[in-house]
């Protein structure tokens, strides 16, 4: 390469600070070491990274460009560094799995600790990422496994059944429905509804939405949050209504669940690349299948 780590390292400094003075400071060198650094990288680039005057620095377009590379490679760089430390360190493997938030409050936890107990060598990266997104990085080998909404097919993708759960209405526990042994699609059009974003809960509420058109209603929804934690506080709040796959683990008593009067099942399947199936991973199936069966059968 013409150039290397050093080079990315300080120009990002500089980039990020806007001035050599602090940059060097930060990276605890001389300022005029910093300098020659940058000016090396862009002599080999035949490049002008930085516009600098005696009274400021300011980033080019090709600097800003460079910027968020430069960023992306030290972070990759950085992740490789601490994962062979961590195999250095007797961790066999590492599992890279996505969850959504319909799998991350009870069943992920449940299958985890599973896992963990005959496999303490393998460590888990746990990251929250919605179905569609799973998909994308399963096939670019950027996660190993992923735990999806819906039905999906693909010819490079394996999945097993892991989950089945009714659409559940929560609400607070003094409201009028929960007196209610179900709900109706009817019942709910009338309440101002809580939802999570069509961001962060795509799959969901197309599931929501499709159910409501059945019943002959469009969804209208008051209030959106981000987050399951944003959703239930805005409902034990008084603000609403929510839908949601199953009951949340951590609803406790300040949450009253009624299942909904529909056909609608959410189904949750892990999914993997068809090829490269690895020990570790044939190990987090299994315990997936062995915990499962509880989520399958509802017990």
């Amino acid at each position: 390469m013409r150039h290397n780590l050093k080079h990315l390292s300080a120009f990002v400094a500089v980039a990020e600070e806007l001035n050599f003075h602090r940059a060097a400071e930060r990276l605890r060198m001389a300022q005029p070491a910093v300098s020659r650094i940058v000016l090396e990288l862009e002599e080999r680039l035949e490049v002008k990274l930085l516009e600098r005057t005696t009274r400021r620095v300011r980033l080019t377009e090709s600097g800003r460009y460079l910027l968020e590379e430069a960023i992306a490679i030290l972070a990759r760089a950085e992740a490789a560094e601490n994962t062979v430390r961590l195999l250095a360190s007797g961790t066999k493997a590492i599992l890279r799995v996505g969850y959504t938030t319909i799998a991350g409050h009870a069943l992920v936890p449940d299958i985890a600790r599973e896992f963990r107990r005959s496999n303490p060598e393998v460590r888990l990266e746990l990251t929250y990422l919605t179905s569609p997104v799973q998909r994308d990085r399963i096939l670019q080998d950027e996660i190993d496994l992923g735990f999806i909404q819906g039905h999906f097919q693909s010819s490079e993708i394996e999945s097993r059944l892991v989950a089945r759960d009714r659409l559940m209405a929560l609400m607070p526990p003094g409201h009028p429905l929960a007196a209610k042994a179900e709900i109706t699609v009817d019942e709910l059009a009338a309440e101002s509804l809580v939802m999570g974003t069509s961001a962060e809960w795509p799959t969901f509420r197309r599931i929501v939405v499709d159910s409501f058109q059945r019943a002959g209603h469009v969804l209208s929804v008051a209030q959106e949050a981000s987050s399951l934690t944003g959703v239930l506080g805005l409902v034990t709040a008084g603000v609403g209504i929510t839908v949601f796959s199953g009951v949340p683990r951590f609803c406790g008593n300040a949450i009253a669940a009624r299942p909904m009067a529909v056909d609608t099942v959410v189904e949750t399947h892990l999914a993997w690349r068809r090829k490269g199936l690895s020990d570790a991973m044939r190990h987090f199936v299994e315990a997936s299948q062995r915990v499962s069966e509880r989520y399958l059968t509802g017990s």
